[in-house]
């Protein structure tokens, strides 16, 4: 480290504890210049942590866009056992499948995005157990997009599973995280049929008029009238 960078992170050490401790506590301490002397280390210690946790996430992050720009165009073409283990790709490179890069980068977004395209080519191969393990990880992402993915995902293995209370909340879930209007109404639609199919027909009709509400012109919003229709609602 510099002196440059070293003169940096004193300041925002001084900084510190100039913000957590008020006037009348530091003149007391100032009657201890040793009390003084262990609560700035401590603060810097603090600093330096935080240095330390916030270099290695923006690394790990790096890593994880790295092995992903390699292993998706498998995924993309429809190779999920190179997608998902890893290993040889068309071009005779070795890639890191994306349940390695799931896993070993779990704790930063990059990895959460592998474990929704994990979870999609566990669905497209079948595997709706797995698939539900890595929609479940993914959901835990800071980006909407992606957790809104992951609600789908979930909500379609529920489906799979018979479960359809669930895999309308789970549709439901996934609609409250955008704010497009065409993709929103669609996981919303679901939602409702969903809810038909677990006989709550009063739920259903409030989603299929709530659709109606947010872009009636649209494809999921004719559908709806429809569907308004069919349960006895008169639409104007």
């Amino acid at each position: 480290m510099s002196n440059l960078e070293e003169q940096e992170e004193l300041k925002i050490g001084r900084k510190l504890s100039e913000d957590i401790v008020d006037d009348e506590t530091v003149n007391k301490l100032k009657k201890n210049g040793t009390i003084i002397g262990a609560f700035v280390v401590i603060v810097l210690l603090a600093v330096g942590y935080v240095y330390y946790t916030t270099s290695e996430k923006e690394k790990a992050s790096q890593e994880a866009s790295m092995a992903l720009s390699k292993v998706l165009p498998e995924y993309d073409g429809g190779n999920y056992s190179v997608a998902l283990d890893g290993g040889t790709n068309a071009a005779g490179m070795e890639v890191t499948g994306l349940v390695k890069i799931a896993d070993k980068f779990s704790s930063v977004n990059e990895g959460k995005l592998a474990a929704l395209y994990a979870a999609n080519a566990y669905v497209n191969s079948g595997d709706f157990s797995k698939a539900k393990t890595y929609f479940e990880q993914a959901g835990d992402s800071d980006a909407d997009i992606v957790q809104s993915g992951a609600y789908a995902g979930l909500a379609l293995c529920h489906e799979e599973e018979g479960n359809f209370e669930k895999a309308a909340k789970n549709y439901q879930k996934a609609a409250d995280k955008l704010n497009e209007d065409v993709l929103k109404s669609k996981y919303l639609y679901f939602s409702a049929l969903n809810y038909e199919q677990a006989n709550n027909k009063d739920e259903a009709k409030k989603i299929y008029e709530s659709i109606v509400e947010i872009s009636g012109s649209s494809e999921f919003g004719s559908k709806s009238k429809v569907k308004l229709s069919m349960l006895g609602t008169k639409i104007d």
